[in-house]
């Protein structure tokens, strides 16, 4: 499939997020370390079970979309079917004055808190862990940092506040269908947010599973780092601030 025949958008519907998860996220993320270290038993996972995973993931998305938080993309075949999927936020970071005035100005609404389950496969204890050693390897890098892009995988995609005070592009979601890898969809949608991430002089941070370590390398990304898994070593990946 060349990249002509496909076509890239943003997302704008919540309804988005069951296809996506569907037939992008959670296919592509099943042979990474993360997914792996998550679920160990995938491999014995009945129908059932993974349908369960899947309505996991939408209930995440759905989140997501409805915080509008992030901005997402997504890339579609011929047939409107998503193929890829991805998302970045760029968040300015203010002085605590200006923001401690902001809030007592504005007050933030509460949103009713939604009901939280987990699906019976998942390893809590090891989802906690590696969540921690990505979290630490993150703060570990981007501790004296300004400018910053980061990369959260979907685990831990809420808000986690950094004690410094930044300004940053974080691209937070990234996914090709397995049926439509190598075929150019990642370069597509790393192109677009790269072209972002220049526009604004930034420098840009991602944990990298295996397959995804040639593919920023090509962008500019460079090693810095790793964490080990049970199930094999997620990359962390550097790429210096460009100005167009």
């Amino acid at each position: 499939m060349s990249q002509m025949s496909l076509s890239i958008c943003d997302v704008v519907d919540v309804s988005d997020a069951e296809s996506i998860a569907r037939y992008v996220e959670v296919p592509a993320n099943q042979n990474g370390p993360l997914y792996r270290t998550m679920f160990p038993h995938s491999g014995t996972i009945t129908e059932v079970q993974m349908d369960e995973i899947t309505r996991w993931n939408v209930d995440m998305l759905q989140d997501a979309f409805q915080e509008r938080w992030e901005r997402f993309l997504k890339v579609l075949s011929t047939d409107g079917t998503p193929v890829g999927f991805c998302g970045w936020t760029v968040i300015s970071r203010k002085s605590e004055e200006v923001i401690n005035h902001e809030i007592d100005k504005e007050p933030k609404k509460e949103k009713p808190k939604k009901k939280t389950w987990v699906p019976e496969t998942l390893d809590v204890d090891a989802w906690i862990t590696i969540s921690k050693a990505l979290r630490a390897e993150r703060e570990r890098v981007l501790k004296d940092l300004d400018n910053i892009c980061r990369k959260l995988n979907y685990i831990t995609t809420y808000s986690y506040l950094l004690k410094y005070l930044l300004t940053y592009l974080g691209l937070t979601f990234m996914a090709v269908s397995p049926n439509h890898q190598r075929q150019g969809i990642g370069s597509m949608m790393m192109e677009r947010i790269c072209k972002e991430i220049d526009q604004y002089g930034r420098c840009a941070y991602v944990l990298a599973a295996p397959e995804g370590v040639r593919l920023y390398a090509k962008f500019g990304f460079q090693a810095v780092g790793s964490v080990e898994t049970p199930q094999g070593t997620i990359t962390s990946m550097f790429r210096q601030s460009r100005q167009l």
